[in-house]
């Protein structure tokens, strides 16, 4: 018996999120925070079936009985249950005292980014059962499905922007926090709702160009979220590849989201000698973690913050 191509695709999706997300998530943390970060991945990578069949079908089904006759105010309560189940369920870490300790604001936003992950890596499987189950589906190779593994892909990246408004003021504002993750996961989600109740009769075709268009600059969004929430400042260049030293000015800086990459050089322009050049990641010197300021171009605090 073959395997169904959803189940492959699903593996490739999986191999790829942890590969690059994962890498990029371990490499750029302390050595000490590794452990906890794979910790936090691992633990979550049950959550979301987990979360699907035991709050979100339990709560459909209660739902559907008392909004029967309301079709539209149902389907509409029902793109309330991913925000409002899936977010708390990913932070069911923070019921163990040991872990609440562990999170610090300096690693807040990769801890998000871990759980995220492992959360998205299961809600991949979850999806490949659901679309294995369709006949219509189950013989077609894994290559039909490039729009399941991009978007799929995308996602993991998305629960890990949400988790990290949640644990954003994790000391102060908690409540504040989750209640902006729910905010930030529906407003993903209700474009599809409108797709659905189609008001302005575009037809199913054009909505499905419409949400294409949508994903892609909805993932661009949360990666200028992730990277406000990681240092204050809306820099998603930042997030991912870091620091850099102008060879012509000396001037430390956010490396900019738009440049060349070659290798473990990146060919980009200098925020303030407005010159282009190859660069390598800027590491902040053991001493500046002590207390020795390193000016970055563009922010008035030291790179002793550097890394959240």
């Amino acid at each position: 018996m073959s395997i169904p191509g959803i189940y492959i695709a699903a593996a490739v999706t999986s191999a790829l999120a942890l590969a690059v997300l994962g890498f990029y998530i371990f490499i750029r943390a302390p050595r000490g925070d590794r452990p906890l970060l794979i910790l936090a991945a691992v633990a979550n990578f049950a959550l979301s079936p987990l979360a699907y069949h035991l709050l979100r079908m339990p709560l459909d089904r209660l739902l559907a009985k008392g909004l029967g006759a309301y079709p539209g105010l149902y389907l509409f309560v029902k793109t309330l249950y991913a925000p409002l189940t899936e977010e708390p369920a990913k932070l069911w870490l923070l019921l163990i005292p040991w872990f609440v300790h562990k999170v610090t604001r300096k690693n807040a936003t990769r801890l998000a980014m871990a759980l995220g992950l492992g959360f998205g890596v299961g809600e991949i499987w979850l999806l490949a059962q659901m679309i294995a189950s369709h006949p219509e589906y189950a013989a077609m190779p894994w290559y039909y499905f490039g729009g399941f593994m991009s978007e799929r892909f995308m996602v993991c990246l998305m629960h890990g922007a949400f988790t990290a408004a949640a644990l954003w003021r994790f000391r102060r504002g908690f409540v504040f926090g989750v209640l902006a993750a729910m905010g930030l996961h529906y407003l993903g989600n209700f474009p599809i709702f409108v797709a659905a109740v189609d008001p302005l009769e575009f037809g199913k075709q054009a909505w499905g160009i419409i949400l294409s268009f949508w994903v892609i600059g909805y993932f661009l969004l949360m990666l200028t979220v992730l990277a406000f929430f990681a240092y204050g400042k809306f820099q998603p260049g930042r997030l991912f590849f870091g620091l850099a030293k102008c060879p012509s000015c000396g001037t430390v800086y956010p490396r900019p989201f738009w440049g060349a990459n070659l290798g473990t050089v990146r060919y980009e322009r200098c925020p303030a000698c407005k010159k282009w050049h190859r660069t390598r990641e800027f590491k902040v010197p053991r001493d500046a973690a002590a207390g020795e300021p390193v000016r970055i171009h563009g922010y008035d605090d030291e790179t002793s913050r550097e890394g959240g």
